[in-house]
């Protein structure tokens, strides 16, 4: 096997070990090394919009269902469970409640208003039982931009993409536990859009608090730093074989040699375990995410669509930018005799 395919079949397979040192360290000092040996200057890279991934600020509005239970019928629900649960409701604490405990107050409506809804029939009073049914039905249909209010709209959810000052060793301090959080949040939104409307107000509230640990912003931060960096390493071999090619006349040269030892070391050697610990993380967090998303893709805004089609593409991306970054460093060294 050639050092050339051997770097392809490293690469490709993403079988890599563990290092100490951070991957943005590794990959600035891999870029440097690769302008020193083709003798191109590093420059700059592109200006670029850093907020461009950051996830789109959505205003969330009371979804509440419109037709409000008045006070004389609040009087005449004695007896039903859902008196409570409208009391709460109609407190100051009630009205200026978070998403979150607005969701949880139009779950636990939809799960008493049934029982109430028989009892109040039996009594006669037809009217309010129809009103409550009413009320409940249009809860029901907006249950999907409820959840998605209390979830995606948060900032829970917003903590939870928001790109750190500097990624350090990241992903290494990670942990799975955040994609239990994040599954169980999925097992909940499935349940009640299918009519299964039992709630833990301790248990959400604990389950959205989890997300503000999360690393999705320090996962999108480092995929599009290896997406920039790579390109400038691209256009740096690029340059190379257009001005000053490393074996100009078919023989290996020092410079080609250079070129080969730089790949070997600090890109096979060094970035090339990191991006293998990048893409194992972006596999652990990007189910979990589709899977809480998906459902509620009917309540988000366009703009939260089109970020989640970038997002993704750039998380799911990787393997072809390290493909173009290999096929460039084949081709500088194409002219090379191998023997």
């Amino acid at each position: 096997m050639t050092l050339r395919s051997g770097w392809l079949v490293c690469l490709l397979v993403l079988a890599g070990c563990t290092d100490t040192d951070t991957g943005p360290d590794h990959l600035d000092e891999y870029l440097h090394r690769l302008a020193t040996v083709t003798g191109v200057e590093l420059v700059a890279s592109a200006p670029h919009d850093a907020n461009r991934l950051d996830l789109p600020r959505q205003q969330a509005t009371a979804s509440s269902a419109s037709n409000q239970i008045d006070l004389i019928d609040f009087l005449s629900l004695s007896g039903c469970a859902l008196q409570v649960n409208l009391g709460r409701r109609n407190t100051q604490l009630g009205r200026t409640a978070s998403p979150s405990q607005r969701l949880l107050l139009d779950l636990e409506f939809m799960d008493l208003a049934p029982e109430c809804i028989t009892l109040l029939r039996e009594r006669g009073d037809d009217e309010l039982a129809s009103k409550l049914a009413e009320v409940s039905d249009e809860r029901q249909t907006l249950l999907s931009e409820s959840i998605a209010q209390a979830v995606l709209m948060g900032p829970e959810w917003r903590l939870f993409w928001e790109r750190p000052g500097a990624l350090g060793n990241y992903p290494v301090d990670t942990n799975s536990a955040i994609t239990g959080s994040l599954s169980r949040l999925s097992d909940l939104t499935r349940s009640w859009l299918g009519g299964s409307w039992q709630a833990s107000s301790r248990e959400f509230e604990l389950l959205l608090s989890n997300l503000r640990a999360g690393d999705g912003g320090a996962l999108v931060a480092a995929h599009s730093l290896v997406s920039r960096e790579l390109e400038r390493a691209n256009t740096l071999l690029a340059a190379a074989q257009a001005t000053a090619p490393l074996c100009p006349y078919g023989n290996h040269t020092d410079r080609s040699k250079a070129l080969e030892q730089v790949v070997a070391r600090f890109f096979v050697g060094a970035v090339q375990p990191w991006l293998v610990r990048l893409r194992q993380r972006a596999e652990l967090l990007l189910a979990p995410v589709t899977n809480l998303e998906a459902p509620l893709s009917a309540a988000l805004s366009p703009q939260y669509r089109a970020w989640v089609m970038e997002r993704d593409h750039l998380l799911n991306n990787q393997t072809e930018v390290i493909r173009a970054h290999i096929a460039n460093i084949q081709a500088a060294l194409a002219l090379c005799d191998p023997h």
